[in-house]
Formats: C-alpha cells, structure tokens, sequence
C-alpha cells in the first residue's frame, strides 16, 4: 500500500475566459458587493490580448530592477527541494522556457514540461500532466495549483498518514488554522472534529488521477468531473455556476430527502441542512466530510476525504488577481527569508536569468509596461514608477486611505503568520 507522494502535477494553465475586461469587473462588482475585504480585479486569459497565463507574470523580489523571477519559477523551486522524484509542469510556450530555464540554472532533472496544448481545460492540463508523470494505476499524486509560490512546506503533505486509504485528498483551507488575513470569502463551514470551520477549497489535492478519470465514462458524463469540480470552484462567470449545478446534480441528486446525500449522516447535520436551506440564504454552507463521503462513494466509488488539518498560511495565498500579486510582492520584499526560506535562492534566480528572458521574449521586456496598463485600465495606480521601481499601489500614497489601510492590514499579518509559521517547522525539524 502506497506510503508516500514520489509523483506531482503543477497546473499553469487555464481556460479561455472570453471577454475579459467585462467578466474582472462584474466579478469585481460583486466581490464589493459581497463585502469582500479587499476586492481584487482578476487575472483572466483569452485567445487574442491575454494568452500568456498568470503563472509567467514577474514576481518583484525585490523594489529594484531584474529582482523578478517568473511565479511558476516559486513553485517549481518548493517542490524541488522535497522528495518528490518526479514534477511535471503544464502550461503553455512560455512556461516551456521558464521550465528549461529553471532545469539549467539549478541542474534539476526531477522537473519535466508537458505542452497545454490548444484545447484549453483543467481535464486536459491534469491528463497532460498525467502523461509526463506516468503514475501507476492505484498510485496517488500531488496536483499543486501554480499561483500559490510561498507554498514551500511539503513534508506532511507527501507523507500524509490518510494515503493508501482514499482516492482522493483534500486537506482544505481554513479562516481559523491559516488566517483570516489573505482576503478571501468563506462561502462553506466543514464540520471537523467538533466545530464548524469556514473554508476555501485547497490549492493543492492528493489524487488518484487514473481513477478519477475513469468515473466520467463510467457515469456517462459528457464532460469530465475534473472539468466540473474545477469550475464550480469558481465564483465569476456564467460558466462556473452552470457547471456548479451539474456537479451537484451528478453527486448530490437528492439534497433534502437525504437517500443518497445525508444517508448515515445523522439528525443533527440533517437539520443544518434543513435550516440553511430555509432561514440562513448567504450565509457559509453547513458540510459534513462524513456526508460528502458517503455521497461520493455511493456515486462514483471514489473514497474522497475531506479534512481541515492544513495550517500553513501560505496555502490560502494563491495570486488570483492584482491585489494579491501587488501584496504578494510588497510581502517578499519586506520578509525576506524570514517568510520565505527560499528567498535568497529565488532572488539570485530572477537576477540571473532576467537579462535573458528580456532580451528573448517581447512579453518580459515589455513586463513593467504591461502591468502598468492592466492597473491603469482599472483606475489603479501603475506598480512601476520611474527607472522599474515597484512599488505596491494598495500601500501607495496614490490610493484612498480605507484601501491602504486594508492592504497594510492584509501584508502586515500575513508576513506574522509567516513568521509563526517558519518558526513552528524549524522547531519540529
């Protein structure tokens, strides 16, 4: 029975959004709405003025010059430095260079590219990355979203004491165990050990892929259940919560009279179900990982687990849009090594290959001028100022003073958690 993770999938890639200045407004509008802490104007792709993926976008190290490393650099570095055998990276032509880049600069022959190809879905990223991998049959994989580069601390992850027992992993995000500080709604509450905890899904899953990909011929789906788990996640666009509707349809067909859903779930949870259906609109989800179980086992035969266990900041902190890159930033450069231990190396990295990224590719020599125009087309302040300087326009003097207040919130604590957080995992060493 398998004991540990030795394979992992990083997605850089993502669907066609469409209209894209249209849908990072409206979504912008109803994160406002919403009363979302610090709403965050998206980062989206289309097939003609937003190819390249957010996963190739520069992270500033450092305020100054080349102190930028590409984001899929973070996560190819973290995973790297573990003792995963094999990493397979998906996404598109330039993620290619930023891979073969990053296999020279540190020799590592662990870390392999697989093309996203033209047909642009989260199924075909994870077949892609299945490909490159080639798992066993029965065998367990890390799937790691590519936004996400503080996350660094993969030891309990890979040797989690539930593989061998399920098929899939999902060890959640929650406001109590990794922060309430990276602005982020909590739309669900996972009744865990005794207490309700609102979560967010995790950026990071252990899954069994060959089975997983199997259940949608079994079901006769029409797509796959990738697809769909992958977009009802989303909180924007019309895609997403069409596709919500049929995940829920597909796995949870009869949520009230309970004969698939809350068979076994007992009265208690049943009557959560029961008031947040009828008295408590808006307000988080009530879920019973022993319910969810039950459903999806019943449904599919896949043996999901669902958990609140995760307590590292860094997993909630994926770069969604341009509040979370800018504050993303203005956080390594204030922390350093003391929230990111591998800083040093990433530093030196962006400095090493920036000349030459700029000199081959129209996109990182036009980077600053880019980033400029997607903050300027939101009435934002522009994060490059004379000579490349970045500085982060949620903490400039640029910006109202409600919205710096906010973002110094949001850097300062999140650079605490860090902190704890860096301090805990040297101790336990």
């Amino acid at each position: 029975m398998q004991d540990r993770i030795t394979k992992c999938i990083i997605t850089a890639s993502y669907d066609d959004d469409g209209d894209v200045e249209s849908k990072a407004i409206k979504q912008y509008e109803r994160e406002v709405k919403a009363g979302y802490y610090l709403p965050t104007h998206l980062f989206l792709r289309n097939t003609v003025e937003h190819r390249d993926t957010k996963f190739n976008f520069l992270i500033p190290v450092n305020r100054y010059g080349n102190s930028r490393a590409p984001m899929i650099a973070f996560s190819m570095l973290n995973t790297s430095r573990t003792a995963l055998e094999k990493i397979g990276v998906v996404g598109d032509n330039l993620t290619r260079a930023n891979v073969g880049y990053f296999k020279d600069y540190f020799q590592d022959k662990k870390v392999v590219f697989g093309p996203e190809g033209d047909d642009w879905r989260f199924s075909k990223t994870i077949e892609n990355g299945r490909r490159i991998i080639d798992p066993e049959e029965s065998e367990l994989v890390l799937i790691l979203m590519g936004d996400t580069p503080l996350k660094y601390d993969f030891d309990r992850v890979l040797r989690d004491p539930d593989i061998g027992k399920f098929d899939l992993i999902a060890d959640v995000n929650t406001r109590r165990k990794v922060g309430r500080y990276w602005p982020r709604k909590h739309h669900v509450k996972l009744f865990y050990r005794g207490r309700y905890l609102p979560f967010k899904e995790p950026q990071l899953l252990l899954a069994n892929v060959q089975k997983i990909n199997e259940v949608s011929e079994n079901l006769g789906l029409e797509e796959s259940v990738w697809d769909m788990v992958y977009e009802s996640r989303k909180a924007h666009g019309s895609k997403g919560r069409s596709r919500k509707e049929k995940f829920f349809e597909v796995f949870f067909p009869d949520p009230i009279t309970g004969a698939s859903t809350l068979k076994n779930s007992g009265f208690f949870y049943d009557l959560q179900i029961l008031l947040h259906i009828f008295r408590k609109k808006g307000k988080p989800i009530p879920v019973n990982p022993e319910a969810v179980y039950g459903a999806v086992k019943g449904r599919t035969g896949i043996r999901f687990l669902l958990k609140a266990d995760n307590d590292d900041p860094a997993t909630i902190e994926d770069i969604d849009g341009l509040a979370d890159w800018a504050n993303l930033s203005e956080m390594l450069s204030i922390g350093g090594d003391s929230i990111y231990p591998h800083y040093s190396e990433i530093r030196k990295f962006g400095e090493g290959i920036m000349p030459e990224l700029r000199r081959k590719f129209d996109f990182y020599y036009g980077f600053e001028d880019y980033m400029n125009s997607l903050f300027r087309g939101y009435g934002l302040p522009e994060p490059f100022v004379a000579g490349g300087e970045f500085v982060n326009p949620f903490t400039s003097d640029k910006i109202d003073q409600i919205t710096k207040r906010k973002a110094e919130r949001i850097i300062r604590g999140s650079i605490r958690l860090h902190k704890r957080y860096l301090r805990k995992a040297k101790s336990e060493d």
